[in-house]
């Protein structure tokens, strides 16, 4: 498995969800230890790189070596590409990156409906601003 080294993935840690498939990011190798960071407890540095309304919508990864961050679907087609770069040719083939990127959608900002969190009233949490709740 190659890691993706200089990267860090910002994501929902009061999702299970999200902190799922984060955490086997890491232990798979395909990031390294290093590589996650809970989006409530952000660093200073990556809270100036990123667009924080954006980030609450999609998983944000930062380039540390460029200073630039990578959003949504294309952040998880990085991480998944740089081990198995097939996959990730494979997947941004139309019209299967639109699926892809619309069932990434759904669930990026349906997942507080899907699996909500005890947390979820507090300022700093990554809340997404749609969801299929109409109230």
């Amino acid at each position: 498995m190659k890691t993706l080294k200089k990267h860090t993935l910002i994501y929902d840690n009061e999702c299970p969800m999200c902190n799922i498939y984060s955490k086997g990011f890491i232990k798979s190798g395909m990031l390294d230890e290093n590589g996650r960071e809970a989006f409530t407890d952000m660093s200073l540095r990556n809270k100036n790189l990123i667009d924080f309304h954006r980030a609450k919508n999609e998983i944000a990864l930062v380039d540390h070596e460029k200073n630039k961050v990578i959003y949504g679907l294309d952040s998880l087609l990085l991480i998944i590409g740089n081990s198995f770069p097939i996959l990730e040719k494979i997947a941004r083939i139309q019209p299967l990156y639109w699926f892809f990127k619309k069932l990434y959608s759904f669930f990026s900002y349906n997942r507080k409906q899907i699996i909500p969190s005890k947390k979820d009233n507090t300022e700093e949490a990554c809340i997404p601003d749609f969801n299929l709740n109409t109230d």
